[in-house]
């Protein structure tokens, strides 16, 4: 019975291990699953506010935005023989972006989408 005991016990600490602590993480741009650079969002926001403000700052950046699916737009920025690309993905609380290829300066453009929903907010 003491050796049933111990087997249970072995197989309980071995499930608590294997399986951590996943419950309620806040992902940030260094820690990112996607591999990608997140921006939470506070409260909830409309998912077209939140597209608006993506095409807008793509754009006040000098991006062109291509919309690709109802969740995601493609940015894209070509500077003489180099370019970049980048897939934006985003819900009412994310927005999450991926470079594909070169360098699309990511934080710049999620501090000026955060910008535009702030000023989509005040009016």
């Amino acid at each position: 019975m003491k050796k049933m005991i111990k087997i249970v016990l072995a197989s309980a600490v071995s499930m608590l291990l294997f399986t951590g602590c996943s419950g309620g993480n806040i992902h940030t741009a260094e820690d990112s699953i996607s591999g990608g650079v997140e921006l939470t969002l506070q409260g909830h926001t409309k998912t077209e506010a939140v597209h608006d403000a993506i095409m807008k700052a793509g754009e006040k950046n000098g991006l062109k935005m291509t919309e690709f699916k109802s969740n995601a737009i493609i940015a894209e920025k070509a500077d003489g023989d180099s370019s970049a690309s980048a897939t934006v993905t985003f819900t009412n609380d994310k927005v999450v972006i991926m470079d594909e290829t070169g360098d699309i300066d990511a934080e710049d453009l999620l501090e000026a989408i955060e910008e535009e929903l702030q000023s989509e907010d005040s009016h």
